[in-house]
Parts: structure tokens; C-alpha cells; sequence
């Protein structure tokens, strides 16, 4: 079952390429905006060996946000670690913003999966963006305990460097490596749980996250198997772009910095593609198990056909 729902999550993404498109547009509009950093004086400037790899769409190094959308950007970070804080902060919460309003809509015509007219696509997200949001800040108190506090507990860490995935290394003890495996599967559990609460949250036009969130953990309870099997075809999908994505690297530094730059841009296109089948995958699912193949909750929003008067 979970099979046939990660093939309906390819199908939906594959019947939606406009949505693909607006979702890269966006990210090539932040990464953009991304390069004009604030100089003395109020000046704006242009940082020239940074917007190379940027504009390329190279990332340098893969934050935390493997399973959403702040993969993207966060994988930038060192494009503007020279940043001051606050400008730094701000692109950070920019595209978190962006994104999250973006969700709503997405996972609207997933579900749906019925054309949707751009009017009633930002409507969507209009509707949907206030209780989603309150899920992200929940998302972010969650995500803040376990790599600001529990990380550092766990494995006595107070370098004070970037938070990072954590990843076994070739010479750490086997107590260390073992927590660092399990603190790496409680991260991606504590990501499907919001994913999930993300789906049922759309899907069900609920209101309350905390009860999004419940919905969730009883859902991937009782099908635990199956909800992990969906999540690992997921990660091969995301880590084949990420592969992609790494090998593209060189063109970073090609001579011929039109071909690094489509070919970037094409391997920022398979990424967000990989991450709209995770999240059609995960929609498909909890449709066939809860629901019926297309089922949303009642529409508050304007359609793209409006309703003809009776």
C-alpha cells in the first residue's frame, strides 16, 4: 500500500507542473534576494563569488531541513554566515514565511488534484496560512528543544558550531554512534509527525494543531510500517537529488557559468520535485486510508469555476 502511494504521489506532481514551476520560481526569487546583503552605510552590494554558487544553485554544505521545503535555503547558510544576525534572521524567517503560506495550497491541489486557478490557489493559502503557522511555530519549539538543548546533553557537544545533522563519524565510540543514530531517527520521527499534521491539517481543515498533531501520532501509530516504508522511498527519491545536486558542484566553478547556472537551476527543480512527492505520497495515503481518493474537507474558498446560481 505504501508503494501505491508513493506512485500516486508522482502521478499528482507529474499532473501538476505548474505548481513545480511556481515552486521554483519562488526559491530562484529568494535565492536571489538572497545576494544583496546590506554593506556600510545602508549600501546594498552584490557579493559576486557567493552569487555564483548561489545562482547556480549549489549549496555548499545540507542543513537539518532535510524533509521540507527549508532544505532549499537552508543548505545556503554559508552563503550569508558573514551576514549581521539580523539580516541573516530575516531571510531565514522570509522563506520559512513564504513557504508555510505556500504549503496550504499545494497540499490543497494535491489532494484535490483538480486545477486550480491562480486566484483561488492564494485564497487557499490565505485560509490555510494562520493555523499552519501556528504548526510551524510548534515545529520550531520542538526542533529548538531537541538541537538546542537534548543534542547537546546527549552528546556533550559546546563547540557552539552550526546545527548539523548529526552524523556518525568513522571514530566515535559505540555509545556516541549509537546515540547519534538514535537521536537521528527521533528527528526524522519528530518531522514525520508534523508532516502528517501538515496533511490532516489541509485535508481536514482543522483549526487546532495540537489536535493536527494527536490526529498524526495516532495515524502513524497504527501504521507504522507502512508510514515508514513511505518515508524511506521518500529519502532514496530525496537522496538520489541531493546526489544530483552534489554532482553538479563542479559546474560551480566551470568556466561557463551559463551551463553551471541551468544546470542548477535543474537540479533545484528535481530537488523541490522530490519534496512535492514526499508530500503527495504522504496526502495519497492518508486519503486511501481515511478518506476517498480525492477527498478534502469542504471548500471555504472560491474554486477555480465558481458555483452557478441555483
Amino acid at each position: 500500500m505504501a508503494f501505491v502511494a508513493f506512485i500516486g504521489g508522482l502521478r499528482r506532481v507529474a499532473a501538476a507542473p505548474a505548481m513545480l514551476l511556481g515552486a521554483w520560481g519562488v526559491t530562484l526569487a529568494v535565492l536571489l534576494g538572497m545576494q544583496l546583503v546590506p554593506g556600510g552605510a545602508g549600501a546594498v552590494h552584490l557579493r559576486p563569488a557567493a552569487a555564483a554558487g548561489a545562482l547556480a544553485g549549489i549549496p555548499q554544505t545540507f542543513g537539518p531541513g532535510l524533509v521540507g521545503f527549508q532544505a532549499v535555503l537552508s543548505t545556503l547558510g554559508d552563503l550569508y554566515a558573514g551576514w549581521p544576525l539580523g539580516a541573516a534572521n530575516g531571510i531565514a524567517a522570509a522563506g520559512v514565511v513564504v513557504w508555510t503560506f505556500l504549503a496550504g495550497g499545494i497540499l490543497d491541489r494535491l489532494a484535490r488534484q483538480q486545477r486550480t486557478a491562480g486566484s483561488a490557489f492564494l485564497a487557499t493559502c490565505r485560509h490555510h496560512f494562520w493555523p499552519l503557522a501556528r504548526l510551524a511555530a510548534l515545529a520550531g519549539a520542538v526542533y529548538w528543544i531537541l538541537f538546542g538543548g537534548l543534542y547537546s546533553w546527549l552528546l556533550d557537544d559546546p563547540s557552539g558550531a552550526p546545527v548539523r545533522l548529526p552524523t556518525v563519524s568513522a571514530d566515535a565510540g559505540p555509545l556516541r554512534s549509537a546515540l547519534q543514530v538514535t537521536f537521528g531517527a527521533g528527528v526524522a520521527g519528530v518531522g514525520l509527525l508534523f508532516d502528517y499534521a501538515r496533511v490532516r491539517a489541509v485535508v481536514e481543515d482543522r483549526r487546532s494543531m495540537v489536535g493536527a498533531l494527536l490526529a498524526a501520532l495516532r495515524f502513524v501509530r497504527r501504521r507504522p510500517a507502512a508510514v515508514a516504508g513511505l518515508w524511506l522511498m521518500n529519502a532514496v527519491l530525496t537522496a538520489a537529488a541531493l546526489a544530483v545536486w552534489s554532482l553538479a558542484a563542479s559546474a560551480a566553478v566551470s568556466p561557463a557559468m551559463r551551463g553551471a547556472f541551468v544546470g542548477g537551476q535543474l537540479c533545484i527543480v528535481v530537488h523541490l520535485f522530490a519534496q512535492l512527492v514526499a508530500w503527495a505520497s504522504q496526502t495519497a495515503y492518508f486519503q486511501d486510508q481515511l478518506a476517498h481518493a480525492t477527498y478534502t474537507a469542504r471548500a471555504r474558498v472560491p474554486r477555480s469555476e465558481p458555483e452557478r446560481p441555483q
